[in-house]
Order: structure tokens, then C-alpha cells, then sequence
């Protein structure tokens, strides 16, 4: 990693065929529009025999899609970092320490869009699968971040995002691992989520057959 102001976020940065181009810090690398890598966890569960997904709702303090629905972790990569180093997101956004073993990797995902902090917002995207049956209330949640996590049943998500119903009810905790926890249950709708259709549908595919032990697998 380069040097850098105190408290100043650099990452690298590719050209549109992925070779290094250097680093630069995360506001002029969306100000630019350049190419940056992320890293994104999707936990899988199984909760009284039924698959589901933890979803976190992101901090209504988050310059990029405050207060929606999003997979479990995400968060970008530091300059010098590879995709696995991302697993700390895990610990910082849900206190969640897996080993990295315990990672799989779905494969690569390239995304363009406007996310709110700068100009375009030009992700290289490793994506990572982890089983894990903790309960919520066993999560501690990095509030600036994360404001509740919830079970998302599988088959629930995939009805939605296939138009047969407009919403879905979701069980969840907020503030988990504060003196402010307690349980939260919402309705949610396409509206609610982060943007992606397609990738939220691919994502909840391969969950279902990660959890049945079904191979391949890919993004």
C-alpha cells in the first residue's frame, strides 16, 4: 500500500481488461470512474429446516444505498489486498470471525452503476458463500454501518424477485449486539433492496444449492 493521509482509504486501480494501473484514494477513485476491486459475503443458513439468507440493512448513514436491504457483508478492498482479505468485513460489520477456509468463492462479478458516492461506481466484484447457523441475536453489528440483520427464506426471495407477490414479510433483530437489540420484523418489497435483480436472483440460487451440497456453483 502506498502512503497516504491519516484515515485516507487508497485502492487499486485497473484499466477495463484488469491490469494494475496504481492506487488512488476512494474519493478521486469515484470522482474518475475507475475500476476498483470489493469484496461481497452472502451467509446462508438453515433455521427449523428452512433455507434462508442473512440480510443486512444498511445504516441510513451510508452515502451509498442507505437504509436498504443488502447481502450480509460487503465492503471494498485496500490497496495490496486480495479477495480473501475481505473476511474482515465479516468481523467488522457483523462480528462474525470466520477462518478463511470456510469461504467459498463463487467467482468474479464485474458492476457498473451510480451508488451515490461520486460519479460512476466501477466494481471488480469477488464474491464468497459462508454457512453459518449462529443466530441474529448472536451478531454485533457495527451501527454506523449496519442498523438489523435478518432471515430471509430462500423460496421467499426467489417468489418475490419473480413478480408472483409484491412483498414479503421479513424476521430479523436490529442493533443486535447492543443494549438496544430487539427483534424487528418488516415488509419488504423489490424497492427495498439494494439494486441488481439479476445478480439477487443468481445469489439466491446458488445459496439454495450450496445449502443441498449441490455443485457447481458460480456467479
Amino acid at each position: 500500500m502506498t502512503d497516504s493521509a491519516p484515515g485516507v482509504e487508497m485502492l487499486d486501480v485497473f484499466d477495463d481488461l484488469g491490469c494494475h494501473l496504481g492506487v488512488k484514494s476512494r474519493g478521486a477513485v469515484h470522482q474518475a470512474g475507475d475500476w476498483h476491486r470489493v469484496f461481497h459475503c452472502q451467509i446462508a443458513a438453515i433455521r427449523n429446516d428452512v433455507p434462508v439468507l442473512v440480510l443486512q440493512r444498511r445504516s441510513n448513514e451510508k452515502a451509498a444505498f442507505p437504509g436498504l436491504l443488502d447481502l450480509s457483508a460487503a465492503g471494498h478492498l485496500a490497496a495490496g489486498e486480495t479477495p480473501l482479505d475481505g473476511v474482515r468485513e465479516l468481523d467488522e460489520e457483523l462480528g462474525v470471525s470466520p477462518s478463511r477456509d470456510k469461504l467459498l468463492l463463487l467467482g468474479e462479478r464485474r458492476l457498473v452503476d451510480d451508488s451515490g458516492e461520486g460519479r460512476l461506481n466501477k466494481e471488480i466484484t469477488s464474491v464468497f458463500l459462508l454457512r453459518d447457523d449462529r443466530p441474529l441475536t448472536d451478531y454485533v453489528l457495527q451501527t454506523t454501518e449496519v442498523d438489523a440483520v435478518f432471515d430471509a427464506p430462500i423460496e421467499d426471495l426467489l417468489t418475490l424477485f419473480a413478480g408472483d407477490v409484491s412483498t414479503i414479510e421479513l424476521a430479523g433483530v436490529e442493533h443486535a449486539g447492543s443494549e438496544n437489540m430487539g427483534e424487528v420484523s418488516v415488509r419488504a418489497s423489490l424497492a427495498d433492496f439494494v439494486p441488481g435483480q439479476n445478480y439477487w436472483v443468481t445469489l439466491f440460487i446458488m445459496c439454495g444449492r450450496f445449502l443441498r451440497g449441490e455443485r457447481p456453483l458460480a456467479i
